[in-house]
Formats: structure tokens, C-alpha cells, sequence
């Protein structure tokens, strides 16, 4: 029973990776590569000045560092509240020992104790990879461990930015689709996001008003996903990921906000990727898939959502986006193509992907 428990652990292990190239491939315009957010994330942070630092040398902040791992090793099992109290305690914990040594100088002056931290940081990671063998985690438990330990959770000023945007996404909403078909969206979506490129964002305005268009745009789009496998896209990738890139140039030039345009495009991407995966779930579930290539794209962008949505953008998630991802959280186990798709029991795609899934996030930390 061992030994068909790990092989399938390498056959989701595979059929992820093997999905999201295909996904990519067929799709990947509907994503937007979220670093480009920490391009103006220090303009909207700075570092606290509350951290413990009490230390008395380099190695007194290592032995701390080495004890905890120690605890992390005891741990025979574990559940949602337990990683998600461990997890920050490991943030806190790694930050603070982390800003003393950098404080101090020590990474700088000694190669071997850089090697120390690093090795023990390393250690803390694979006991966390462990403990996600330890319990049998959910696709609910995936998202509230992530929601949970984001370095967001709870910021007061964060969720201001995004209770005053989404009014504006809410808006969107009551706008309806384009009643064209397949070759006039394509067309249309093409002239939108050329117009854009031409006249340039560079207002909060011209990017509200991007954002807008360009969502019925998406939306419009999606009503026709099913019938898009064969399209010629990266054209329609490209310019959006330079017009996107443009916007946080804007806003590192300072002719945007920088909390405008990290809050706004984050909401949007978090808004486009919810979109994506219902609109996969109810065509995966209706619809018989063209090829296996096709199926491997839709299964790849309905758990995007869990893998491409940081601890940033999970933290600007509004009331009715977390209803969605519930949507798709309810959806996922009562899929028997996706069992299909991968090839191994119902039963056991149900937890073996949502311990895949969090253990790719353990990989971010």
C-alpha cells in the first residue's frame, strides 16, 4: 500500500508539471506573473523595527534557530491550526534571527555562519514538506493555511486599499459580456490591448479604465475558452504581460501609487484566475475534451488559482472571490475526470493534490 501511495504521489507530481506546460502553452495569457508586483513593494513597505533582537552573538541567534528546528523534528503530526501556528512561528523566528545576523554584519564577514543559517533554514523547510504527509489536507485547508500564514493576514491598511477598490470590480460585474463570435473577440481583444500599448497608462485613471475594458474583454473570451484550444495566443500573452509591465514602470516612476497599482492589478489577476477555473470547471464538467492536451490545460488552470495567488494577492481577496474559490474548492473532489484525467483513484486524488498543493506552497516560504 506504501509503495502505490508514492507512485501516485509521482504521477500527480508529474501530471501537475506536465499540465501547466500545456497550460501555458494553450492558455497562459490568462495569467499574469505576480513578481512583477515586487517591483514596487519597497515603496510600500519598510521594515519594522520591532523585531527581538536580544541576542548576544551570532551563535546564540543560530543555537535559537538550530532549537527550533529541533521542535519542528518532534512533531509526529500536525493538522491546519498546527501548520499554520508553526508556520508563522518559523517566519517569525527566521526573520528575526535573520535581520540580527545582517545587523551584525555576519553574513558578510563569515562565510560559515551564512552556510549555518542556511543549512538550518533548509532543515525547517523539509520538516514542513514532512509534516504535510502527516495529516490528510483538504482543498479548503490549502487555502486557509495560505490565507493564514500570508505576512498580509490582517493588515489594517491593505485591506482599506481594498475595500476602497472593490466597488470598482463589483461594477464590472453588471457589464455584460459581447454577444460576437469566437474570430470577433479575438479581433477586438487584439485592437484593445494595441490601442492601449499606443496611448500608454500612465494615470491611475488609464489603468481603471484599462482594467475595465480589458475585463469584458476576458470575460468574453472565457464564453468561448472551449472552442480556443487551437488558437494562435502568444501575441495576445505578450501584449498584455508588456502593458502590465508598463503599468508598475508607471508606478516606479511615480506617476501612479505604487498601493494603486499593487492593490488594482493584484485584484484583477486574483478576479481573472477565479474566472479562469470556473469557467474550466463547468466546460471540464459539460463538455467532452478535444485531447489530452486540452484536458491537461483546463485541469492546470482550475488549481491555478491554489499555486499563483501569493500571499499578497490572497490577502486582497473580496467577500464574493472567496465565495468563487469555495465554488472551485466544492467542485474538485466530485470531478471524476479529473481522476480520469490523472489516472488514479477518486479517493485518493482528493488528498494526495491538496498535499501536492501545499507542498509547493511550503516551497515559497
Amino acid at each position: 500500500m506504501k509503495k502505490r501511495i508514492q507512485t501516485l504521489k509521482l504521477q500527480i507530481t508529474h501530471c501537475i508539471l506536465s499540465h501547466e506546460i500545456e497550460a501555458k502553452s494553450m492558455l497562459h495569457h490568462t495569467l499574469l506573473p505576480l513578481f512583477i508586483v515586487w517591483i514596487v513593494l519597497p515603496t510600500c513597505m519598510s521594515c519594522s523595527d520591532d523585531d527581538t533582537l536580544d541576542f548576544q552573538s551570532s551563535e546564540d541567534a543560530l543555537k535559537v534557530y538550530q532549537t527550533y528546528l529541533g521542535s519542528l523534528k518532534d512533531m509526529k503530526t500536525s493538522n491546519t491550526a498546527i501548520f499554520c501556528k508553526e508556520a508563522n512561528k518559523w517566519r517569525a523566528t527566521s526573520d528575526t534571527v535573520f535581520h540580527y545576523l545582517m545587523r551584525d554584519s555576519v553574513f558578510l564577514k563569515d562565510n560559515n555562519c551564512a552556510e549555518r543559517f542556511t543549512a538550518i533554514h533548509d532543515s525547517i523547510r523539509f520538516e514542513f514538506l514532512r509534516l504535510t504527509e502527516t495529516w490528510r489536507y483538504s482543498y479548503e485547508d490549502v487555502l486557509k493555511i495560505k490565507e493564514q500564514t500570508s505576512v498580509f493576514h490582517d493588515d489594517k491598511e491593505l485591506q482599506g486599499a481594498v475595500n476602497e477598490a472593490q466597488p470598482f470590480f463589483l461594477k464590472l460585474d453588471s457589464i455584460p459580456l459581447l454577444e460576437s463570435d469566437k474570430a470577433s473577440i479575438l479581433r477586438n481583444y487584439r485592437k484593445l490591448l494595441k490601442d492601449t500599448k499606443l496611448k500608454g497608462i500612465n494615470t491611475k485613471s488609464d489603468m481603471l479604465d484599462f482594467i475595465g475594458k480589458e475585463d469584458i474583454m476576458f470575460r468574453s473570451f472565457l464564453a468561448h475558452l472551449y472552442d480556443m484550444d487551437k488558437e494562435p495566443l502568444a501575441d495576445i500573452t505578450q501584449e498584455t504581460e508588456s502593458i502590465c509591465r508598463n503599468i508598475f514602470i508607471a508606478a516606479k516612476e511615480g506617476k501612479i501609487k505604487a498601493r494603486d497599482a499593487m492593490v488594482y492589478m493584484s485584484m484583477r489577476t486574483v478576479r481573472r484566475l477565479l474566472q479562469n477555473s470556473t469557467a474550466c470547471i463547468s466546460d471540464i464538467n459539460h463538455q467532452q475534451m478535444k485531447s489530452k492536451a486540452q484536458g491537461n490545460a483546463y485541469l492546470w488552470m482550475i488549481i491555478q488559482p491554489f499555486i499563483s495567488i501569493d500571499q499578497f494577492s490572497i490577502a486582497t481577496l473580496t467577500p464574493q472571490e472567496r465565495s468563487q474559490f469555495n465554488y472551485v474548492i466544492s467542485q474538485l473532489p466530485k470531478s471524476t475526470k479529473f481522476a480520469k484525467t490523472f489516472d488514479i483513484d477518486q479517493r485518493a486524488l482528493n488528498y494526495l493534490l491538496p498535499q501536492q498543493l501545499l507542498k509547493m506552497y511550503v516551497l515559497t516560504l
